[in-house]
């Protein structure tokens, strides 16, 4: 009787311990809070509501007819190498465009059209350079797979050079929003902290250092250990798939910190609740003698 008493009991005690686990692990798993602002097709959506696409045949035919049209390529240097490039391009990475704009072209006549791998960062962009100013912009429907599924001419040899020189006749400047518009409208929507504030963050409350500056910059700059690493134009396409919980930390990073205040204001907008911009970005960071890797 007591042999019995005894396993039952031990039956009992294994029972209420596994019941107590798998209600301790729900109740981890209902503690993380899904961000529910913003995603990233709802950014695309408002984009395309303000923007006109344009067709790759469309796009071809205008290029073949005028110099002074410009495409613009804002994809990674990465991507250069997989999928290649439309000829005649001109080339200026997401996080830089509206901080070089103006000086590639002098022109809000001119007629700009954005190209991405499928249209949807284009777009991003197109929106941004309208609300600048620029009369004639349009995205590239389909991007350069949509170009490359047409048969269109596509370039995989030769050097990629970020534009620095204008790239078309001057005119009359676009006199609408300018990129530090943008940022000081960024700044006020969102929170900073100071390098070494956010080291101890990542350490006291876990935060995630989220890196948005391209390939090209870590190689050059230094990277820093532990950061997610994601380029700014695909940050709202893909920091879901990274970071759950709306209550996570975020503290985002660019060179300067003009690009990471930008990144930081679209983060609150998909619902993020704790978002800091690094102040003086990772020039401040390895000032501050703060562990950079080469």
């Amino acid at each position: 009787m007591n042999k019995l008493t005894t396993t039952l009991t031990k039956r009992s005690l294994c029972l209420v311990l596994s019941v107590s686990l798998i209600l301790a692990l729900t109740a981890t798993v209902f503690a993380i809070e899904v961000p529910q602002g913003k995603t990233g097709e709802d950014f695309v959506n408002e984009a395309k509501a303000h923007v006109q696409g344009i067709s790759p045949e469309e796009t071809k035919k205008l290029l073949d007819g005028t110099n002074n049209a410009v495409l613009l390529d804002i994809r990674s240097f990465t991507e250069f190498e997989e999928h290649g490039w439309i000829p005649s391009r001109t080339v200026l990475p997401h996080g830089t465009v509206i901080f070089n704009i103006t000086k590639i072209v002098p022109n809000k006549d001119v007629p700009i059209i954005t190209y991405c791998k499928k249209g949807k960062r284009s777009a991003l962009i197109a929106y941004q350079l309208k609300q600048m100013g620029y009369e004639d912009v349009r995205w590239l429907d389909g991007g350069i797979l949509g170009w490359t599924r047409k048969g269109l001419p596509v370039e995989k040899s030769g050097n990629s050079i970020i534009a620095e020189d204008p790239v078309v006749p001057e005119g009359k400047m676009p006199t609408g929003k300018s990129a530090d518009d943008f940022v000081a409208e960024a700044n006020k929507a969102v929170k900073s902290v100071s390098p070494s504030d956010a080291k101890q963050m990542m350490g006291a409350k876990d935060a995630v250092l989220l890196d948005i500056r391209s390939a090209q910059e870590i190689e050059s700059q230094g990277a820093i250990g532990g950061a997610l690493v994601m380029e700014h134009g695909k940050v709202v396409f893909n920091i879901m798939k990274k970071v759950h919980d709306a209550n996570k930390p975020l503290l985002v990073i660019c060179k300067k910190g003009s690009r990471s205040a930008l990144v930081a204001q679209q983060l609150q907008e998909m619902g993020y609740k704790d978002v800091h911009r690094i102040e003086g970005g990772f020039i401040a960071w390895k000032e501050a003698g703060l562990l950079v890797a080469h």
